[in-house]
């Protein structure tokens, strides 16, 4: 398993109290992990600080958080900001 992915599921386990069994990579925030808007902007910031390091800081644009629906998304949008896996 992808270290990125191993980070989101930590994330949302601890800090927003998903069921890990539930968080596959076609797994949609809103509607498998039942994630509110609330949850969503929280979760989206706890990965720009997980992921930003010193040298650049992740920012995810509110018109890009809009097309990120899955797990997988995720993964694949931090792949192509250059987050190392």
């Amino acid at each position: 398993m992808s270290k990125i992915l191993d980070t989101i599921k930590k994330i949302l386990v601890d800090e927003l109290g998903v069921d890990e069994t539930a968080i596959i990579p076609s797994a949609s925030f809103i509607d498998d992990l039942n994630m509110d808007p609330n949850d969503l902007a929280e979760f989206f910031t706890t990965i720009e600080d997980n992921f930003s390091q010193k040298s650049s800081k992740l920012e995810i644009p509110e018109e890009d958080s809009d097309n990120i629906v899955t797990v997988q998304n995720l993964v694949d949008y931090l792949l192509e900001a250059g987050i190392d896996d």
